[in-house]
């Protein structure tokens, strides 16, 4: 019965003409994506209509301690999504529903102890994020939400990455619809009319998020997916943790360390006056837009990867990464205008600060010489993570968070100042696609080995 519910998904994945197999699942992920984009920029949108750089960048301080949570929560669904599709290539369905269930309830469970944690040791936790005498309050009042909440945080992002492994993207979009329509109507509800602030942010942000859930667990229950939340299915075994915390556990460390660097960032911007501080934070959000739009694009071949990888499918395999990292590089030229023509304007939407704006339109300038070529880096990443490859895609991963850009954050501060840091992320992307194309040439070769042989064959 599972098989013939998820038939058609996994037909597109097998056998349909390439390009309107990784359309087919890309466009609704980037669809979803943009919606997530939509999301998380009213919030930041409707607290600069205050016009207020404080609890603006109250916002900014508090995001790296949210990606923590979401990166330790998230820590199996950002591995079980690999291990999914391959079981699908290889027809073993029975692993699937164990695999997601086992996920779904270890990534609640790991967030119901994060929260309590969070909650106790929220002073120090204030106090190592850089908050000054100013921002404390109101970043206080963001986290303690954002924290108390955060199992339906983790819901909403490791529920729809499942049902995408098994190529529902549809419902996946569905329900991203769904909880962002329903935040962007309470923002300024909340944060404007009721004047609640960063306060009002969150709980717009959490009740949106809640809406989604509560979808996907219908969609789930309804008995018509292969993946899995029922509590029979939960069966843990060392396979699938081997399997999900391979790929899961360095995503999630990598994750964790560029939280890590953004404190550190903040930190040092800090010294430079507070407006650094949320100038940073607004155009953070373009270049998370940039990348979340081709990591969007690109999610859509992940499954298509993975499976036509544990059917032992190279040709598909192959045709579908050259077809991708196309298709990326010229979207990723489309980013060019945002980054360079459009950058005050982006800007100008948050606030009026006239230094805000300045600095942000600098750092946007800066970050457009590395766009071109992120495609390239995201889809071999990509593809480490879907065929398996966890040292690979750790090494990528790790490169954009931590390997590259700790030390040029401090070299490039000490040299060149505001300006310096200002260059930080554009200098490590451009270092970390250069590594991802360096260990990614054995892989490719092969691939290729691989698809003669099946020729031949």
């Amino acid at each position: 019965m599972e098989k013939e519910n998820g038939s058609e998904n996994l037909k597109l994945m097998a056998s349909a003409p390439i390009p309107k197999a990784i359309l087919t699942l890309a466009i609704p992920t980037v669809f979803s994506t943009i919606i997530s984009l939509v999301y998380n920029l009213t919030d930041t949108y409707f607290i600069g209509l205050l016009d207020d750089p404080v609890q603006l960048g109250a916002i900014s301080l508090a995001f790296p301690v949210f990606l923590v949570f979401q990166a330790l929560g998230n820590m199996f669904g950002a591995g079980a999504p690999s291990y999914i599709s391959r079981c699908l290539g290889a027809g073993r369905y029975d692993e699937v529903r164990r695999t997601s269930a086992v996920s779904v309830y270890v990534s609640a469970g790991m967030m119901l102890v994060l929260t309590v944690a969070g909650l106790l040791f929220m002073e120090p936790i204030l106090g190592v994020i850089g908050t000054s005498s100013d921002t404390i309050g109101p970043t206080r009042d963001y986290l303690r939400i954002v924290m108390a909440c955060s199992v339906v945080l983790i819901l909403q992002v490791i529920l729809p990455a499942m049902l995408r492994a098994e190529g529902k993207v549809k419902e996946a979009v569905i329900g991203m619809v769904i909880g962002t329509v329903l935040n962007i109507v309470l923002d300024p509800v909340f944060i404007l009319v009721l004047g609640m602030g960063v306060s009002g942010a969150a709980w717009a942000t959490i009740i949106g998020n809640l809406a989604a859930v509560v979808f996907y667990l219908f969609i789930y229950l309804r008995g018509k997916t292969i993946v899995s939340i029922r509590p029979c299915d939960f069966k843990p075994s060392v396979q699938i943790f081997r399997e999900v915390l391979k790929i899961g556990l360095p995503s999630s460390v990598s994750q964790i360390l560029g939280s890590v660097i953004m404190v550190l960032f903040n930190n040092l911007a800090a010294g430079y006056g507070d407006a650094v501080v949320s100038a940073y934070g607004v155009a953070l959000k373009m270049i998370q837009m940039e990348f979340m739009i081709l990591f969007g694009y690109i999610s859509g071949y992940v499954p298509f990867a993975g499976y036509n990888y544990g059917a032992g499918n190279y040709k598909r395999l192959t045709g579908a990464l050259k077809f991708t990292m196309l298709t990326g590089t010229v979207l990723c030229l489309i980013f060019m205008i945002p980054f360079t023509v459009l950058a005050p304007a982006y800007m100008g939407i948050f606030t009026s600060s006239r230094e805000i704006i300045e600095i942000g339109t600098q750092f946007l300038h800066a970050q457009a010489w590395a766009v071109p070529v992120m495609a390239v880096q995201v889809t071999l990443m990509n593809t480490y993570q879907a065929t398996g490859q966890a040292f690979r895609a750790m090494l990528v991963s790790l490169g954009r968070q931590c390997l590259f850009y700790l030390p040029y954050l401090y070299l490039f501060n000490r040299l060149w100042g505001l300006t310096g840091l200002l260059h930080v992320q554009m200098a490590s992307d451009l270092s970390t696609t250069l590594l991802s194309v360096l260990i990614g040439i054995q892989m490719i070769k092969g691939l290729y080995g691989k698809q003669k042989q099946e020729t031949v064959g």
